[in-house]
C-alpha cells in the first residue's frame, strides 16, 4: 500500500472513531487533502530514473501551483477541450479538498459534524477511482508533468 493510500485510509480511520472529536475530524479533513496531494506527487516522482532523487524532486511541488493547474483544468474543461472526465474529476476534488483542509486547519469557527467529514472523504475516495481510471493516458501524465513543470511549454 502506497503512502497515499496510508493517508487515506488514515483520514477514515479518523473520522469513524466512536465519538470524533472536533479534533479528529477536523485531521481526517487535512489528512484527505494530503492523501491526494501525495497520490499525485509519488504518481509524478515515482518514474524518475534516479530512484534517490526521488524526494527531493517531491518537495518542488507546491501547493498553490498544484491548485492553478487544476483551475487551468476546469476553465479547458468548460471552454471545451476533450479530456477525460476524470481527469475533470480528479482537479475538482483537489481544488475542494484543499479548501477544505485550509477551513479545517485554520477556522475555528468552523464545527465540523461527522456528515461534513464524510461528504469530505467521499470526494477525496472518488478522485482517487478517477486518477487509477486514467493514470496511464497522456492527458494524466501531462497533467503530472504540468504540475511539476515552471511553464508547460506549447506543443
Amino acid at each position: 500500500m502506497s503512502y497515499a493510500d496510508d493517508l487515506l485510509e488514515v483520514a477514515h480511520d479518523l473520522a469513524n472513531k466512536e465519538a470524533a472529536k472536533q479534533a479528529g475530524l477536523r485531521r481526517a479533513v487535512s489528512t484527505a487533502y494530503y492523501a491526494l496531494f501525495h497520490l499525485l506527487i509519488d504518481e509524478a516522482v515515482g518514474k524518475w530514473a534516479i530512484e534517490r532523487q526521488r524526494s527531493i524532486l517531491a518537495r518542488t511541488f507546491e501547493h498553490g501551483k498544484m491548485k492553478g493547474i487544476c483551475d487551468d483544468v476546469l476553465k479547458a474543461v468548460k471552454s471545451g477541450a476533450r479530456l477525460p472526465p476524470e481527469l475533470n474529476t480528479v482537479a475538482l476534488a483537489f481544488i475542494e479538498l484543499q479548501q477544505d483542509r485550509h477551513t479545517a486547519d485554520y477556522d475555528n469557527s468552523k464545527q465540523w459534524s461527522t456528515g461534513d467529514v464524510a461528504d469530505v472523504l467521499a470526494v477525496a475516495t472518488k478522485a482517487f477511482a478517477a486518477w487509477r481510471a486514467i493514470s496511464a493516458q497522456d492527458a494524466a501524465q501531462d497533467y503530472l508533468l504540468q504540475l511539476f513543470l515552471p511553464k508547460m511549454p506549447r506543443q
